[in-house]
């Protein structure tokens, strides 16, 4: 089931909502990085999340997306997917039978390299 706003529903869209609009990181005034909090793949939506981390209006931003009930979209540094917070998107297809193994850089990889 999708959030969708309701005709009669009002929103707060006073000057505190202005000022949380004007001092976030993502307003940039273009609109380029639309696309970025929108995006499905993976890698977008991690620089997303990467992107809100040291936003000063950050969890305004979040309260106000799940009041206005955002179907989609990385809002406060959370990602939001048909209505629901997700804590991690999965990659499409079937996850692998044997999970690869995590490579972690100890410190005998660093004699190596120098």
């Amino acid at each position: 089931m999708l959030a969708e706003r309701r005709e009669d529903e009002e929103f707060d869209e006073g000057p505190d909502q202005e000022w949380l609009w004007a001092n976030a990181r993502c307003n940039d005034g273009t609109g380029h990085l639309v696309a970025l909090f929108f995006s499905e793949q993976l890698d977008d939506i991690a620089r997303a999340k990467a992107f809100c981390g040291g936003c000063p209006v950050q969890e305004a931003c979040f309260e106000a997306a799940l009041v206005r009930r955002e179907p989609y979209g990385v809002w406060g540094g959370r990602l939001f997917f048909k209505g629901k917070v997700l804590a991690v998107k999965r990659p499409r297809g079937r996850p692998p039978k044997n999970p690869r193994p995590e490579i972690t850089a100890g410190p005998e990889a660093t004699s190596l390299i120098a």
